[in-house]
């Protein structure tokens, strides 16, 4: 049976934490939260912790029953190398790490900001303030290059930035096409390919041509607000998970299929990027709204047809891990369609942040197995995803 298992708990956040980022080698983790800080934490041997095997030992919970406490073993230790305190005046919504180097990290939060932090002489300075949000900034995402930064807020935009080094960008876009929030900002894992999630209950992917951004589809099917998504490892497929408890995963669709009867576009045709829903998880397996979904890629020597796995952080306290196959590629009138995926539900966690909404799960793409989750507790934890006996 899969099982995940409990390695660590960090502990020094003072309000509920928000969001967590893996840096690019997967050795240090940043999380911000509601009492306006960042903090950056790494295991004090890197190689040791991630190579060890970690098992939960029992305990005797206070009202006799048996429970499971976190490994205290000295590879399992923890430490807190940096913390930015009083980061911005209200809330830190969303933390990133920059994708190439990770030397700069970027933080949006309710005081309708965006801060990018480097370290010099052992602290973290703000190196640039990014202002134009109306009021709250709920994400900051980084382009798979670095170069470009997308935010969006509760004032229904979303906007684009360019890096142009030594912490100055340029707004290169304002994108108002959502008619209600936008709750996150996520980058294609190797395209300059963006997709937004928000509270209309809609998806909206862009796209930039000739300078210029555009929206190049919109997606639709859930029923109420999508909190957010992730890609596969690869970029051929996007989960989405929303308000309405389901998830969802979309397959892209390549943008250079023959048009029926091969017209001619147009000198000002821009090209859709289509996605075609392969997959729903039902409203069944969830309770309560999903707020966070992230993916990881297959085991080394999987078969092809193994997508990797899904993680989803939910708001009845529950931690649940699915695996995602493939199914064989169809046509349809000769033209190539997208395979259908299968999503099962392997292993749960129940009650993974106590009582507390669970805010998000991420995948440690560079150490495989390896997953961090932040919750309305206030704490951070660490799980390694034992698959021995799958």
């Amino acid at each position: 049976m899969v099982k995940l298992v409990l390695v660590s708990e960090l502990l020094g956040h003072e309000d509920r934490v928000w969001q967590a980022s893996w840096d690019c080698k997967g050795n240090r983790l940043a999380t911000c939260s509601g009492d306006r800080s960042v903090r950056i934490w790494a295991p004090i041997s890197s190689e040791q912790f991630f190579s060890a095997q970690h098992k939960e030992k029992p305990t005797v919970s206070s009202d006799g029953g048996e429970s499971m406490d976190v490994d205290q073993t000295s590879a399992s230790t923890w430490q807190c190398l940096d913390v930015i305190d009083n980061a911005h005046k209200r809330t830190v919504r969303s933390v990133a790490f920059e994708p190439t180097s990770s030397k700069a990290l970027a933080t949006a939060s309710f005081d309708g900001t965006t801060a990018i932090w480097e370290k010099e002489d052992d602290t973290y300075e703000c190196v640039a303030t990014l202002e134009g949000h109306e009021n709250e900034a709920k994400c900051v995402a980084w382009s798979p290059s670095g170069q470009l930064l997308a935010t969006c807020g509760r004032d229904k935009s979303v906007w684009i930035w360019e890096s142009n080094g030594e912490g100055d960008f340029d707004c290169i876009s304002v994108l108002m096409e959502h008619t209600q929030d936008v709750k996150m900002v996520l980058w294609h894992p190797i395209n300059d390919i963006l997709v937004s999630f928000s509270y209309d209950d809609t998806m909206r992917v862009w796209k930039e041509d000739d300078d210029d951004w555009y929206s190049a589809a919109t997606l639709t099917g859930h029923k109420s607000t999508v909190w957010g998504g992730a890609f596969s490892p690869d970029g051929k497929y996007l989960a989405s998970v929303s308000d309405d408890r389901t998830v969802r995963v979309w397959a892209q669709q390549s943008s250079d299929t023959p048009d029926a009867g091969g017209a001619d576009k147009g000198f000002y045709y821009r090209p859709d990027t289509g996605f075609k829903c392969v997959a729903v998880v039902p409203d069944s397996a969830h309770s309560r709204a999903i707020y966070s979904v992230s993916w990881a890629g297959a085991p080394s020597g999987a078969p092809a047809t193994d997508l990797g796995y899904l993680a989803t952080g939910c708001g009845d306290n529950t931690l649940r891990v699915f695996k995602v196959t493939a199914a064989a590629e169809g046509t349809d009138s000769g033209v190539q369609q997208p395979a259908g995926v299968a999503v099962e539900l392997i292993c749960e966690r129940k009650d993974a942040h106590g009582l507390s909404d669970i805010n998000c799960v991420r995948w440690n793409l560079a150490h495989p197995g390896w997953l961090a989750t932040c919750g309305d507790d206030g704490i951070v934890r660490i799980w390694s995803l034992d698959l021995s006996q799958d």
